[in-house]
């Protein structure tokens, strides 16, 4: 929630780019941290940096995705839940198998490209195309 108000504050000062970038690098850390310890401690850290970066990165895609395309605005938000739903369920089963360290790893190499190709298409789109 705090990161939601820092967010909030944030909007206008930074560029979109700089928010989704500072999101990944907090999902990706928090994912480096969980796949190296799972202990409570670390795992509130995690949970934390997951807070922060679901607010920065997040919001920002999920903004800029609903202004990109009016015409659109539906499948684009539906293809952005199926795609959230899809990678939940595929971590399911190492989840299942309680595999949480590789999970872990691969959620954080993942968190990568997202990050790239998230911060490299907004800043591609010009300002007249999104809010």
């Amino acid at each position: 929630m705090a990161a939601a108000q820092v967010v909030e504050r944030l909007v206008g000062q930074w560029s979109p780019v700089r928010l989704i970038v500072t999101g990944g690098v907090q999902m990706a850390a928090a994912s480096l941290l969980a796949g190296y310890s799972q202990f409570t401690g670390a795992l509130v850290v995690v949970a934390l940096l997951l807070g922060g970066g679901w607010s920065f990165m997040h919001s920002t895609i999920q903004s800029w995705a609903t202004a990109l395309s009016p015409t659109a605005r539906a499948t684009g938000v539906a293809l952005f839940g199926v795609a959230l739903y899809v990678g939940s369920a595929l971590a399911a089963a190492t989840a299942q198998a309680h595999a949480y360290r590789p999970l872990f790893w691969l959620a954080a190499l993942l968190t990568v490209p997202l990050t790239v190709a998230a911060a490299v298409g907004r800043a591609r789109c010009r300002p007249a195309d999104a809010a």
